[in-house]
């Protein structure tokens, strides 16, 4: 048994040693603390294994004394035999029954009972009993500082507590805990701490005689042996489930970083590469072996790895780092880093640990949104231009009729504008302008209003500027043209040139005899205005009699 506890110990030492050097390694400062979290409790493991191997020492010792007291030979080989026992246990809640039973029969008591120790709220439970009245076992089941029973007077002493006689005590006399003692035909009762060899108090074992008895300092040493070697062994068992549950954890956070979305890079203060997971060979298209061990300059620009190293020797902590990271293929990618210190067990700096976000698409998003800022501005800024030009051009006699004639200027544009929005600001159709214009004055047959040309897709300039000219020769044409009469009738038509220049042509015909203005009416100037102006094109008139022509020459 001996010889497997050395391997035992040794194995401990070995892991210890792995934890250490994982947490040394590893770039996420969560799983370090686990990693040196392990190594303590590894190291906790060997020493509970390695006192295992003291059993030997204390059987040689009280064996070497049987001349003088031959009683011993017997305890020390009947407490080999339960320690023996107690090792090759690996139920904990097992544990607790073979040490209870093996106290009271090295103790010849007649009842026992063990008790688990919670630090936080400084209270005993029981765990495990034998010979108790059911209602003594209830009582007991948590016991408080201010407990009359032996074990919690022992708790708050921190050492042994003796009562050769329950009847003659006096801090029990008139409890409740003297009825319980009493409920379990108990008389005498001793409550021995359960302290391991790294001193933490893991609970209470306490023996039970139904006459008055006083233990002898002989049966009280192995008592004392057996009581910490199954603290230790209780510790081993507490501390293997601890370090089961927190290897558990960090294989569950190991996989987290391995296989989150986010590239995670550490290296070491000199900014040599030490692990990245798949997300960094994803984004940055390297390999996890042609990175490691080299410089971290292969991924990040070379003129910001020495401030950053440097605030981080400073233990800082830097958030939303935004920069220009390369990949393998030399193309460049967007990021935002969260760079952390790496600490040892002694709380120095030894790493970094870089977590990359990928903002590329955001940063594209914001170039986008800029140009559509601009461009809205450009946009709202020729509206507004227009708008003040069309209010400044407007005339009337009358407020009512410079108030109609605004209006119906800035309805024109508002449709023109409904129709940009249609082709998501690429401009409008022709013909749905003219449609727009023609449609209060179009018959089912459209034989008052015909339209005829080809698909044409002008850009929004222009298509403001043709807006507002067919909207005055409607107006025109409505008040003194041909849509003035019921027998009147408009064509619109229109054509590319054949050096790409845009034709558009409106006739009048049926309607009131035309003459020639002997000056140029205000719908006239408006229209020149908007289409020599902004479009720097050119327009005739040719004022026959039975007929109205209009020509705009655009140059598209």
């Amino acid at each position: 048994m001996l010889q497997r506890l050395s391997e035992q110990v040794r194995a401990c030492h070995e892991r210890a040693a792995e934890a250490k050097s994982n947490a040394e390694a590893t770039a996420d400062p969560e799983l370090k603390a686990d990693f040196l979290d392990m190594e303590r409790r590894w190291l906790a493991l060997a020493r509970s294994y390695a006192y295992g191997e003291s059993l030997g020492d204390f059987a040689v010792a009280t064996s070497g004394t049987r001349q003088k007291l031959p009683e011993q030979d017997d305890d020390a080989l009947r407490l080999q035999e339960i320690s023996t026992l107690l090792f090759q246990e690996g139920n904990i809640d097992v544990l607790y029954d073979r040490v209870l039973d093996a106290v009271i029969s090295l103790m010849c008591a007649d009842m026992g009972s063990m008790q688990k120790f919670d630090s936080e709220r400084n209270e005993l439970h029981l765990i495990a009993w034998r010979g108790f009245h059911p209602e003594s076992a209830v009582f007991w089941k948590c016991v408080r500082l201010d407990s009359t029973s032996t074990c919690a007077v022992a708790l708050s002493a921190g050492r042994r507590v003796m009562v050769p006689d329950i009847e003659a005590c006096d801090f029990m006399a008139g409890t409740p805990d003297l009825d319980a003692y009493r409920r379990s035909g108990i008389r005498a009762v001793q409550s021995t701490p359960l302290v391991s060899r790294s001193g933490r108090l893991l609970g209470m074992i306490s023996t039970h005689w139904r006459e008055p008895h006083q233990p002898t300092e002989r049966a009280l040493r192995p008592l004392d042996v057996l009581a910490r070697q199954a603290a230790d062994l209780i510790e081993r068992s507490q501390i293997e489930a601890a370090l089961r549950e927190s290897e558990g954890r960090s294989r569950w956070l190991a996989s987290i970083v391995e296989f989150c979305d986010d590239p995670v890079v550490s290296k070491t203060l000199d900014g040599i590469i030490v692990s990245c997971n798949k997300s960094a060979e994803r984004i940055f298209g390297y390999s996890a072996q042609e990175v490691i061990g080299k410089a971290m300059t292969i991924l990040s620009p070379p003129e910001e790895e020495p401030a950053l190293l440097e605030r981080i020797r400073r233990g800082e902590r830097i958030e939303h780092y935004e920069t220009v990271s390369r990949r393998k293929d030399g193309s460049r990618v967007d990021v935002s880093l969260s760079i952390s210190p790496i600490k040892n067990a002694e709380g120095k700096v030894v790493g970094v640990s870089k977590i990359a976000r990928d903002i590329t698409e955001r940063k594209r998003n914001e170039a986008q949104i800029a140009i559509l800022a601009r461009e809205a501005e450009h946009r709202a800024k020729n509206v507004l231009a227009t708008v003040q030009a069309t209010v400044n051009l407007s005339q009337s006699d009358t407020p009512d009729g410079l108030k109609r004639a605004i209006q119906g200027r800035l309805q024109a544009l508002a449709n023109v504008h409904a129709l940009f929005v249609q082709s998501r600001w690429i401009g409008a159709e022709l013909h749905d302008l003219v449609m727009q214009e023609l449609s209060p004055y179009r018959r089912d047959d459209g034989a008052r209003a015909r339209i005829d040309g080809p698909d044409l897709m002008l850009e929004p300039n222009t298509a403001q500027t043709i807006a507002v000219a067919l909207h005055e020769l409607a107006t025109n044409a409505a008040k003194y043209g041909a849509l003035s009469v019921p027998e009147g009738h408009v064509q619109v038509e229109w054509s590319r040139a054949s050096d790409g220049r845009l034709v558009l042509r409106w006739t009048e015909s049926g309607g009131p005899p035309v003459m020639k203005p002997t000056r140029q009416g205000f719908g006239t100037h408006v229209i020149e205005r908007m289409i020599r102006g902004p479009l720097n094109s050119e327009m005739r008139f040719d004022w026959r009699v039975e007929a109205l022509a209009y020509e705009i020459i655009v140059r598209t």
